[in-house]
């Protein structure tokens, strides 16, 4: 579970200041706040893997997490609107980095 308290946290810290960083016109800022958030959301798995290598299950766990998290990447990317389309690529997205993940590790 430790992995799943630093990722959390990181993910709630950063979401923060992307909020802060857009409030203040801070783009540059904003923009790699948001690319590290996005990274996260896709990679979720092989961080919690990197976080704490003894957890059972991260690629389920990083999968179950990583799927809302994509919805709402979807969301923030078509101007905070539902976008069935959208969400369903995002979603599709964070399957493959996941079913990816889950196979490399596999091969081990």
């Amino acid at each position: 579970m430790k992995g799943v308290l630093v990722f959390s946290s990181t993910y709630s810290l950063l979401f923060v200041l992307h909020i802060i960083f857009a409030a203040n016109d801070l783009d540059i800022l904003f923009r790699l706040v948001a690319l590290l958030l996005v990274a996260m959301t896709f990679f979720c798995a092989p961080l919690l893997w990197a976080i704490d290598s003894s957890m059972f299950h991260s690629e389920r766990i990083g999968f179950m997490m990583s799927v809302p998290l994509s919805a709402g990447i979807a969301y923030a990317y078509t101007g905070m609107e539902f976008q069935f389309d959208a969400t369903l690529l995002a979603i599709f997205a964070t399957t493959l980095t996941h079913t990816g993940w889950w196979m490399f590790r596999k091969g081990k």
